[in-house]
């Protein structure tokens, strides 16, 4: 049988959103899909246990499904969210790793994996890597993948 999934562009790049619960507390952040993945990676290297999304309802739920679902992005219609608890262990997880001597030698590693996304108008990592962690330490977000827009014909 055919396989259902569909392949998704290492240029695809991932939004995250949340209600703001301070003033002028940061309620959005967006990298590309390889720099997400890699942020997974290196936090349950450092000892995230990933808690598992849930997904976004446009209407209130009367009662929230225990079901959990894994952290691949979905388009604009499939957000998923990530908890409260599990946001601040994942930010807590990769500011370990953030200070650990290895941290180089594993991002070394993965140069070839996220080349293909890099492009001159990249941050550096590590800055992503601190705005990440200050995202993350503020609570509960949803992601999906930003929609592609096509090139225009030239």
């Amino acid at each position: 049988m055919p396989s259902a999934s569909v392949a998704i562009p290492s240029a695809a790049v991932v939004s995250m959103v949340r209600d703001s619960a301070e003033a002028g507390g940061r309620d959005r952040f967006a990298c590309s899909l390889p720099i997400w993945t890699l942020l997974l990676q290196l936090a349950e290297s450092f000892g995230w246990k990933p808690g598992g999304t849930t997904y976004s309802s446009a209407r209130p739920l009367l009662v929230e499904s225990a079901v959990r679902h894994n952290y691949q992005p979905g388009d604009a219609q499939d957000q998923k969210r990530v908890a409260a608890e599990d946001a601040l262990a994942w930010a807590m997880a990769l500011n370990e790793a953030k200070h650990s001597p290895h941290l180089l030698g594993m991002l070394e590693s993965t140069a070839a994996a996220t080349a293909a996304s890099a492009g001159a108008a990249d941050a550096p990592f590590t800055v992503v890597l601190d705005e990440f962690i200050a995202y993350a330490f503020g609570g509960a977000f949803y992601f999906a993948r930003e929609a592609e827009i096509p090139p225009e014909p030239v």
